[in-house]
């Protein structure tokens, strides 16, 4: 019996663990209204019977997870339940353009649209000099007034000057290039990465700095083979839904192909 005993008090969550999903269901299950200021962290941790300092490791990890949001010297809050926008990956739409496909309020503010000179690696990717100057945009995208995602974006100048240099309004730069440019949009690769989030992106996208984004950049290209814009966006938890539609590929098929190709 004694063993049994242990064994389940080893098989049992820590206190802390069981906290954290107590909080978060209050949470989702509607006990606590959005924007609804939570009770303070003495009488949290008297409630839960907690330490002060495990309770504040409760709250560091509920504000990461998007639940709440913690205003300094004034208390914490329940954030409003945020649109899920689903993406899929594998077809190459912007970030406008799936925001608008979920039927969601979409808010685009323009950081930065100008002509000025880009970073080299920026250049390599589109196959432009060094020092060259282009287009570059600088965005950050909101769903229902929560900022979701930060875009910058760079057209190389040839593009825009073949065009007249059109006008950009703050839309879809997939739009911009095909209807105001003239460029038939092919596609191209998308790198994507998990990264935290610096002090300046943390600001932008209102969330803790070394929150987890998700960074995906891509070099866009016409129908020509022309690289004609560099994309970087970093989402931020909570309100994108990125899939993928991966295919298992027949194995017999592929070992075929291998040694179709080494015959020849």
């Amino acid at each position: 019996m004694g063993q049994e005993s242990n064994i389940r008090r080893e098989q049992r969550q820590p206190l802390s663990e069981e906290v954290r999903q107590q909080i978060a269901a209050e949470i989702t299950d509607g006990t606590y209204a959005p924007n609804e200021k939570l009770p303070s962290e003495p009488e949290f941790a008297r409630r839960y019977g907690i330490s002060r300092p495990t309770l504040r490791e409760i709250l560091s990890g509920l504000e990461r997870d998007g639940l709440i949001r913690r205003v300094h010297g004034v208390g914490t809050f329940v954030t409003p339940k945020r649109t899920r926008v689903n993406s899929v990956l594998d077809l190459d739409i912007g970030v406008t353009e799936a925001v608008t496909a979920a039927k969601a309020n979409l808010n685009v503010e323009v950081l930065d649209a100008s002509i000025g000179k880009i970073k080299k690696w920026i250049a390599a990717a589109l196959e432009l000099p060094d020092d060259a100057e282009a287009f570059r945009v600088e965005r950050i995208i909101r769903v229902d007034g929560v900022p979701a995602t930060h875009g910058y974006d760079v057209i190389p100048l040839p593009i825009l000057e073949a065009a007249g240099f059109p006008s950009y309004d703050g839309g879809s730069i997939y739009q911009f290039l095909e209807s105001r440019c003239g460029v038939h949009l092919l596609g191209g690769v998308a790198e994507i990465e998990p990264v935290v989030a610096s002090v300046r992106l943390a600001k932008l996208l209102d969330c803790p700095r070394n929150s987890p984004l998700l960074r995906l950049e891509q070099t866009e290209r016409s129908a020509g083979g022309v690289p004609v814009l560099l994309s970087q966006e970093h989402y931020a938890p909570g309100v994108f839904s990125l899939t993928v539609h991966r295919l298992r590929r027949d194995r017999t098929d592929v070992a075929g192909r291998r040694a179709k190709s080494d015959r020849g």
